[in-house]
């Protein structure tokens, strides 16, 4: 593995148990902020692109790689955002039938969705390339 790869690992790792944690802890705020999006209609739809797509495309340039699980892992999650937010800026009408779900009662799914979040970046970072590069 070279070290872009093993580092583009260590990014996601870090984005998302730091994601995880606030969807957590901040799962409120999460179902407000969503619920903002969804309110400016198709422009929130692009914003929701937005976020999604840096991490994605950054991950599909530098890491396109199929071999060994936490490595295909990795570039699955950048493909996935890549097509989220590709749909999201084509389509926005479906990003906005999307965030229809969102609703305060449902915030335990941000928990969840959290939870889910921190395992893997754990797994991301722990059996990936992580600690065994001496690198952070």
């Amino acid at each position: 593995m070279s070290t872009v790869e093993a580092a583009v690992e260590r990014l996601v790792a870090l984005c998302f148990l730091v994601t995880g944690l606030s969807h957590i802890f901040q799962p409120q705020v999460w179902v407000r902020f969503f619920i903002m999006l969804r309110e400016k209609g198709e422009a929130g739809s692009f914003l929701n692109a937005f976020v999604h797509f840096p991490l994605g495309a950054f991950i599909v340039c530098f890491h396109n790689t199929w071999h060994g699980v936490v490595p295909v892992i990795v570039t699955l999650i950048g493909w996935g955002l890549t097509l989220k937010s590709t749909l999201y800026f084509l389509f926005p009408r479906y990003g906005v039938r999307m965030l229809a779900v969102i609703a305060p009662e449902r915030a335990w799914q941000f928990v969840v969705a959290g939870i889910f979040s921190v395992a893997l970046a754990a797994a991301i970072f722990f059996l990936g390339d992580g600690l065994t590069s001496g690198r952070l």
